[in-house]
């Protein structure tokens, strides 16, 4: 899979909101690296270092820790693209989630995306943080929140039922004034991971300008972008991401490209792989990942679609000889096939 990066659009809508802070606009390109020309062109591609350089920087200039927060706050469409347009048309917030799964790579690639849907709650979980950096996180729930309450109807008093941070809870009282009035919930901070949960009846919600013909035609503006962006392997693990833990059928699957099943599955042969090879490469590389963030086997096995625990563990010994706890607690140097292979050496402790 590509590396954590942004897109321009949202590179240059931060650009443009330090600005209104006050910050000048050729100090952020500095700290960017790039030139006026590169931030508005279509094919520049931004790391999320690029993200995190200029969000610090920020951060001291304005001497304002909640930095994130307040751009996420300050929503604008463009800021998601072709996404951001195709989800204000939608009917309702339940096809805006779908939306959002399914094309957030036109947006960013800096985190993973899991739905969990209880009777009676819907919680996102973005995983853990990467690098420590939690900029992103604060702009990811506050522009989500932004937009709700924008965009839906009879939602300017919209309010979470929880969200769990995993940054440090704010040492000034001030700032964590500014989390309360925004998120109006309950929040825990030093949290195992980063949720925004809501009543799960919110999804049935209508927006308040839906368009069903401009929705068409964004719908396939946005799935020309993501085919062009991606090989057809790297876009298929996309959409198994963006589902776990759900398990889509290949019939499910091939839909969102348009295809007939026999036709995606031929295409996956002619790149030597399948849906069942990927699908299996996407929970080998969660199931580290979540492992080596602290979630425990139940946790993991929860949140990759395995039906019990034994079949976790038993996909485990088959990707790398060995049970989780002993994978981990030995710290091996092992070598580990992905796209070629690579080696990782393993220094956590073995999870609970």
């Amino acid at each position: 899979m590509r590396a954590s990066y942004v897109s321009y659009q949202l590179l240059r809508s931060l650009v443009l909101f330090l600005e209104s802070k006050g910050l000048s606009r050729t100090a952020c390109l500095t700290q960017l690296g790039c030139s006026e020309q590169e931030l508005h062109a279509h094919n520049s591609a931004f790391s999320l270092n690029h993200y995190q350089r200029l969000m610090r920087w920020a951060h001291k200039q304005l001497n304002c820790p909640y930095i994130g927060l307040s751009f996420g706050a300050q929503f604008d469409l463009d800021r998601w693209g072709v996404l951001g347009h195709l989800a204000s048309v939608s009917p309702d917030l339940r096809r805006v989630i779908d939306y959002g799964r399914r094309f957030h790579p036109l947006v960013r690639h800096t985190q993973s995306l899991t739905l969990h849907q209880q009777p009676k709650t819907l919680t996102l979980d973005l995983g853990p943080t990467q690098d420590g950096c939690y900029y992103v996180i604060d702009e990811l729930f506050a522009s989500w929140l932004s937009f709700a309450r924008t965009y839906m109807v009879d939602a300017e008093t919209l309010a979470p039922l929880q969200i769990q941070l995993m940054r440090a809870a704010p040492q000034d009282l001030k700032e964590r004034r500014i989390y309360d009035n925004l998120f109006r919930c309950p929040l825990q901070f030093e949290a195992p991971s980063n949720t925004l949960s809501i009543p799960r009846e919110l999804i049935n919600r209508p927006l308040k300008q839906p368009d069903k013909t401009l929705e068409q035609v964004l719908l396939h503006q946005a799935q020309q972008q993501l085919n062009s962006h991606y090989s057809l392997s790297d876009a298929v693990k996309l959409h198994i991401n963006a589902h776990l833990p759900e398990i889509m059928r290949i019939e499910q699957l091939a839909a969102l490209f348009g295809l007939p099943a026999r036709s995606l599955q031929r295409q996956l042969a002619r790149q030597d792989t399948s849906y069942a090879k990927l699908l299996d490469e996407c929970r080998q590389h969660l199931a580290l990942q979540l492992f080596e963030s602290g979630y425990s086997a139940l946790e993991v096995t929860n949140k990759l679609g395995f039906s019990e625990q034994s079949a976790l563990q038993r996909a485990f010994k088959r990707w790398f000889y060995l049970s989780p706890k002993r994978f981990f607690l030995h710290q091996h140097t092992l070598e580990i096939n992905s796209d070629g292979p690579i080696s990782r050496r393993i220094k956590k402790s073995a999870p609970g």
